[in-house]
């Protein structure tokens, strides 16, 4: 009876493992900044991958409201409105 060889099982770098449209990035965050975004993850019990890509659309949200002269991004606390824009 003859043994078989087995291949080795040998795993994927990480780029080759990701999805074809994803892409992998690596930030350096304030202390301030990650215990921020740690912060709302943990209000709304998702990862902090999650927290980071919802800041990023929003931030989108924004940036191209502020573009757009016929659109505006309001927020009414108490009967108090204020208009949301990205100051540089």
């Amino acid at each position: 009876m003859e043994a078989t060889k087995q291949q080795p099982v040998t795993e994927k770098p990480a780029a080759e493992a990701q999805d074809q449209g994803t892409k992998r990035v690596n930030v350096i965050f304030s202390s301030d900044q990650y215990q921020t975004l740690q912060e709302l993850a943990d209000k709304q019990n998702i990862s902090l991958s999650d927290a980071l890509r919802q800041a990023i659309n929003v931030s989108k949200l924004v940036v191209d409201a502020n573009e757009d002269k016929d659109t505006r991004v309001l927020i009414d606390r108490g009967g108090r409105i204020q208009e949301l824009k990205i100051v540089r």
